[in-house]
């Protein structure tokens, strides 16, 4: 007679088993998730700043130092991104774009507080390129007056990553998770694409080296209870904040779910 009795696991355990089992992958995987698309995220907004300013340095090569550069008047963003951006980007299209409307396949940008998109946020930008062969998109814009210095870009990193909003029909995609805003100036000594935010760049908006300063409430600070005014709203600034932590989504970055 066999000494050794093997019992099988009764219903109850197997069920308290799977339960545990439930309970933990429920608490991890959205975790793993979260962790992967952050990461994602940092290497494309790390890519799109790497391609603006591949782009600049061809346009420099053909055109000459920035500072000479031409259409800096009043309605004059569609020439500039034709003249010193679309020939080097191979585009699935361009066109100027109306006000609280997707452009292109672009969506709305949505500000970082996921309120209701108020005037900061209202269009995917004044110009706007396709990229072929790619989900990235860039909508071009200028903040007012007659001559400004300045060429602002709002890249989308992805352009699938939308939300169809129940109040809207449109679709909009999150400033600092889908959207993430680039400068150009000619008042910059070396001129390149930056992120919004860092210095220099005047009195066009939140300028500063300080970390803090662009995780605060400041204008287009990357918080979701910044200040915005004209064509900058919270969020703008979250590309500055990525780039001084090394390509990488901190902690204490205002991710949303």
């Amino acid at each position: 007679m066999n000494k050794w009795k093997f019992r099988g696991f009764t219903l109850a355990e197997v069920l308290i088993t799977l339960g545990v089992i439930g309970v933990v992958a429920a608490m991890t995987i959205p975790t793993m998730i979260t962790n992967y698309q952050k990461k994602q995220t940092a290497i494309e907004v790390k890519k799109a700043y790497t391609e603006l300013n591949q782009i600049l340095r061809m346009a420099i090569a053909d055109h000459g130092d920035p500072s000479g550069w031409d259409y800096y008047g009043a309605n004059e963003l569609p020439q500039w991104v034709q003249t010193y951006f679309e020939p080097y980007v191979k585009a699935t299209g361009a066109k100027t774009c109306a006000s609280m409307e997707e452009c292109l396949g672009l969506p709305l940008p949505y500000p970082l507080h996921f309120a209701k998109p108020g005037s900061v946020n209202t269009q995917v930008g004044q110009y706007a390129v396709s990229k072929l062969g790619s989900p990235i998109g860039y909508g071009f814009f200028r903040y007012g007056g007659n001559y400004e210095p300045v060429t602002r870009v709002r890249v989308y990193i992805n352009k699938t990553y939308t939300k169809r909003l129940a109040w809207r029909k449109q679709a909009y995609g999150y400033i600092g998770k889908d959207v993430f805003t680039f400068i150009f100036t000619t008042a910059d000594a070396n001129p390149t694409f930056k992120p919004y935010g860092l210095k220099p760049l005047g009195s066009y908006g939140m300028s500063t080296d300080d970390r803090n300063v662009l995780l605060g409430t400041g204008w287009g600070g990357c918080n979701p209870k910044a200040s915005g005014s004209g064509y900058f709203g919270p969020g703008d600034a979250c590309a500055a904040v990525i780039m001084m932590d090394n390509w990488t989504i901190s902690k204490d970055y205002p991710w949303k779910k």
